[in-house]
């Protein structure tokens, strides 16, 4: 898993990698969401945890320029962080429902 370092125009510092995920069954597609089962480009902010991804990973990515990372960082979604749900609070939710 190739991680570059950049600096932004902004003087922000990022830390960009590739995430390929392991599926250890197949009910874990439907919680990452099937377009994410073959990974995606993090990017992560040095200070204050901003994290943003795309989704698939860009070809090449590894050989851009600093430039090309800031570009791609623009288009990149938000990643919101919530609250993980156990598979055992799902299960019991299901039978209530």
């Amino acid at each position: 898993m190739p991680l570059r370092t950049f600096t932004a125009v902004d003087g922000s510092t990022w830390n960009v990698w590739n995430v390929v995920p392991t599926l250890a069954r197949d009910d874990r597609k439907l919680f990452l969401g099937l377009e994410m089962t073959e990974g995606w480009l993090c990017f992560e902010a040095s200070t204050g945890g901003i994290k943003r991804r795309i989704v698939p990973v860009p070809e090449g990515w590894e050989g851009w320029s600093d430039g090309e990372l800031e570009s791609a960082l623009g288009r990149a979604s938000d990643v919101h962080r919530g609250p993980r749900v156990r598979e055992s609070e799902e299960s019991d939710a299901a039978r209530a429902g």
